[in-house]
């Protein structure tokens, strides 16, 4: 099995993450779509079964980046008021020339060992405008609930192949790779956070 392979889970994700943290994953992908705006380009790297997509306000473009075959699927399946460009590819072997005013990553970073979320971090800032927003949504490593996220990150890792060993540090890593954060909320017992970032 390929490393972040997310094949196999893809028909149940979207039930285990309700039955585990309730409506708190989408919530958390939801808190910050309110600053998208109509004149925006939007990227959504990772963006699993799409959910968010029935979400996302009107805006100028949006591609949506994930690895996952069956996953692009079922996001091709939601509705949405936009066209979605869904582009199936690994990340790191995604190019294009277009800057982003927006950038989503729903439950993607964490998927990551150091040296690659440093380079995810750092090609993400590359595609970023220079007023650009950065929004984060994942597991946080110091809720009260640690036991469950970590367990979690286990069992996905088990799963689905994952690249990182162990829930990492996330914030810290947005902060050195270059962002500001603007403002954050907690779910679920604070195990899992949205946070708002700037470019700077």
């Amino acid at each position: 099995m390929d490393v972040n392979d997310f094949d196999h889970i893809a028909p149940v994700y979207d039930r285990l993450a309700r039955l585990v943290f309730g409506g708190d994953v989408l919530k958390s992908q939801l808190r910050f779509l309110d600053q998208v705006k109509s004149s925006d380009r939007v990227l959504i790297l990772g963006g699993g079964t799409g959910q968010l997509l029935e979400h996302l306000p009107k805006c100028k473009e949006v591609d949506f980046v994930e690895k996952s075959s069956k996953m692009i699927t079922r996001a091709k399946s939601r509705k949405s008021d936009q066209a979605i460009n869904f582009i199936h590819k690994d990340f790191f072997e995604f190019e294009t020339n277009q800057k982003y005013d927006m950038i989503i990553c729903p439950f993607f970073l964490d998927c990551f060992n150091p040296e690659s979320l440093y380079k995810a971090l750092h090609k993400t800032k590359s595609l970023l405008s220079e007023e650009g927003k950065l929004i984060v949504s994942d597991f946080d490593q110091k809720g009260t609930g640690k036991t469950l996220s970590c367990f979690m990150h286990l069992f996905f890792r088990v799963i689905s192949n994952l690249q990182s060993k162990q829930l990492g540090a996330i914030h810290s890593e947005v902060i050195a790779g270059g962002f500001s954060m603007i403002e954050e909320e907690f779910f679920n017992q604070n195990m899992i956070f949205s946070r708002l970032y700037r470019n700077l």
